[in-house]
């Protein structure tokens, strides 16, 4: 990935129209490195929400909430 120009530590998944980004890790044993950590504080504090979901069961409600989220500024 660093050979297409992408930074470490930036999360696996963005998806721009919700402002929200993914991290994926393993449920058991998955860590979170200094360069994703300093990279997920950035985007918090700059309004989009960053997270790091264990498993394919936390992803799937971590961007059920943020949809939810989405559609209550659409209100």
């Amino acid at each position: 990935m660093k050979a297409e120009g992408v930074s470490a530590g930036v999360p696996d998944l963005h998806v721009p129209a919700w402002a929200f980004w993914l991290e994926f890790k393993r449920r058991k044993g998955g860590v979170v490195s200094p360069e994703q950590k300093e990279w997920l504080e950035y985007l918090n504090t700059i309004g989009h929400k960053a997270v790091v979901a264990r498993g394919m069961d936390e992803a799937i409600r971590e961007a059920e909430q943020r949809l939810e989220e989405v559609k209550l500024w659409q209100t």
